[in-house]
Order: structure tokens, then C-alpha cells, then sequence
């Protein structure tokens, strides 16, 4: 993982002593390192909502819920950390939808598969439901 600063969430170099975005001075020894996310602004937030959200192009364009994602991820990843994260995991998720989805039509055609796509599809809006209101609490959809 990249470090970023503490106060103003900007990506550093590993050996960084200061911001160069904000000035600050950084702990020593990687202290910032990993997941830390700093204050977030309501853009920032709104941007990772919108990313989780995406996923529910797939209802409208085959794929949707891949390429929903990937514009949001590719267009916005390099202004701030939370939204690169939010949009890995966008994405990482609009994948699994695809292949689960592909999975489940198939055997929705052969007739067995119908009760387990009406699951599949309430469990993709819940899901995505909940990670995007985690976003708009600026909050990593990996806790609690």
C-alpha cells in the first residue's frame, strides 16, 4: 500500500518527511501506512457513492456493472485515495456480478436457475445499496 498524509490524504514517497501538498510533517518509521484515510470531503465522498452506484448500469447495458465501475475508477482514481479504493472495490464487485449473473441466466434458461437469480438480484442491490452508503459515510466498505 502507498502511504498518504494524514492531514490532507495526498500519496507520498516512502521516504517523505513532509507533505509536499500540505506541509505537514509525517510520523516516522511509516506510521501512515496501509488504509488510514484522512478527512473527506463531500466530493470525495459523493465520487466513491457514484462509484458503487455504477454497478447498476448492468440493469440497463450488458456488462454494465463492469463498465460503470471502470469509468468511474479510471476517470476519478488519481484524485484522492478514497476514491481509488472505492473504485477497486466497485469494481472488483461489478466483476463478480457479471460472472455470477452470466452463471445464474444460463442456468435460468434450462428453467432451475429462475428462484436463484430473483436471490442473486435482490443480494446485487442490497450489496451495492450498503457499500455505497458506507462510501457516503467515508467510511472503507472493509469495516464494520
Amino acid at each position: 500500500m502507498q502511504r498518504t498524509c494524514p492531514a490532507c490524504s495526498a500519496r507520498l514517497d516512502p521516504q517523505a518527511q513532509t507533505c509536499p501538498q500540505c506541509g505537514a510533517t509525517l510520523a516516522a518509521g511509516g506510521a501512515n501506512e496501509g488504509t488510514e484515510i484522512g478527512p473527506v470531503d463531500q466530493t470525495v465522498r459523493n465520487n466513491a457513492v457514484a462509484a458503487h452506484l455504477s454497478t447498476f448500469a448492468g440493469l440497463v447495458v450488458p456488462f454494465g456493472s463492469v463498465i460503470g465501475p471502470l469509468a468511474v475508477w479510471l476517470t476519478r482514481r488519481h484524485r484522492d485515495p478514497f476514491i481509488d479504493q472505492a473504485g477497486r472495490e466497485a469494481l472488483n464487485f461489478g466483476i463478480s456480478i457479471a460472472i455470477y449473473g452470466s452463471v445464474l441466466l444460463v442456468a435460468a434458461l434450462m428453467l432451475v436457475g429462475i428462484p436463484l437469480l430473483v436471490v442473486g438480484v435482490i443480494a446485487w442491490v442490497v450489496l451495492a445499496s450498503l457499500a455505497a452508503v458506507k462510501a457516503s459515510q467515508a467510511r472503507p466498505t472493509g469495516t464494520r
